[in-house]
């Protein structure tokens, strides 16, 4: 299971250098999505909880050969996770169910990346 992970991953960081320009801009409005979900889930969840940051560093990981890229991907982060916070100051029955439509969103993107990549 390990190796099949760790196969899985070395492609993913091999193709990462050749992705198109959609899949470029699609991956950078989902690093927005994790930032934003971070921060509404963090709202309920507590300060310490990492459970979408923890993608993005996945996602970071994958896009690591090309600095100028994860950068991107990282300003992209920070101004979701902005965004998310400036909306909503508690948690609430709205700020959760934001957080479902970001979480959404961002795998409708995921599923379509995946797709084109496949």
């Amino acid at each position: 299971m390990m190796l099949v992970l760790a196969a899985g991953q070395g492609r993913a960081l091999a193709q990462s250098i050749h992705r198109s320009p959609q899949a470029r801009e699609a991956l950078v409005q989902l690093a927005y999505d994790l930032g934003e979900a971070h921060a509404l889930h963090r709202l309920c969840a507590g300060p310490s909880d990492a459970t979408w940051y923890g993608r993005m560093q996945q996602l970071e990981a994958q896009e690591a050969a090309d600095e100028g890229f994860r950068s991107r991907l990282v300003e992209s982060f920070n101004a979701g996770f902005a965004a998310g916070a400036s909306e909503f100051p508690a948690c609430t029955p709205q700020s959760r169910a934001a957080e479902r439509s970001v979480a959404a969103r961002g795998a409708a993107l995921a599923r379509q990346l995946a797709a084109d990549a496949g």
